[in-house]
C-alpha cells in the first residue's frame, strides 16, 4: 500500500483533518513537545534519520507548525499516520544520517496534528512530495 494525498480543502471537507486552534499550541508544552523542540533545533546526536531546522527560533517554529496545520496538504501514510506538509518556498532546515548531511530541507511536516501534547514539525525536503496529486480533485499537493 502507498501513501495517499490530499489537498488542504479536500481533507477538511471529508473531515481527515480538524487542526487544533493556534492559541491552544505550545511547542514545549509537555516533556514530549521539549524533547522534540530539542531534537529538531539541535545537532543532530542521535543515529538516524533527524531533521533540524536552521533557526531555533521558538516564535519562527511555532508559526510553521501553525501555518502548515492551517493550510498544508495531508499525507496519510502506510501505517495510516496522518500528516499535514506545506512548502515553505525556502531552505528552513537540514535533514541528516547518522549525523552527515542527507539534505537541505524547504518543507514544513506536521505530526499528530489533533493531539496538543505531542503535535510538532520539522523540516524535510520538497523532493519527497513532488508529483503527488490530491485523491480527490487531482491537484498538486505542494505548490
Amino acid at each position: 500500500m502507498s501513501n495517499i494525498y490530499y489537498c488542504h480543502n479536500c481533507a477538511l471537507n471529508q473531515k481527515i483533518i480538524t487542526p487544533l486552534a493556534a492559541e491552544n499550541y505550545s511547542l514545549t508544552g509537555s516533556v514530549y513537545l521539549l524533547d522534540k523542540f530539542i531534537k529538531h533545533t539541535s545537532p543532530p546526536n542521535l543515529n538516524g534519520l533527524i531533521s533540524v531546522y536552521n533557526d531555533p527560533n521558538y516564535d519562527q517554529i511555532k508559526n510553521y507548525t501553525v501555518s502548515t496545520s492551517a493550510s498544508g496538504s495531508v499525507e496519510i501514510n502506510n501505517s495510516g499516520k496522518v500528516n499535514i506538509v506545506y512548502y515553505a518556498n525556502s531552505n528552513i532546515g537540514i535533514t541528516y544520517k547518522n549525523g552527515n548531511f542527507l539534505s537541505d530541507a524547504d518543507t514544513v511536516k506536521v505530526v499528530y496534528h489533533n493531539n496538543a501534547l505531542k503535535i510538532h514539525s520539522f523540516p524535510v525536503d520538497s523532493f519527497e512530495y513532488e508529483k503527488k496529486k490530491c485523491k480527490i480533485c487531482d491537484r498538486d499537493i505542494i505548490w
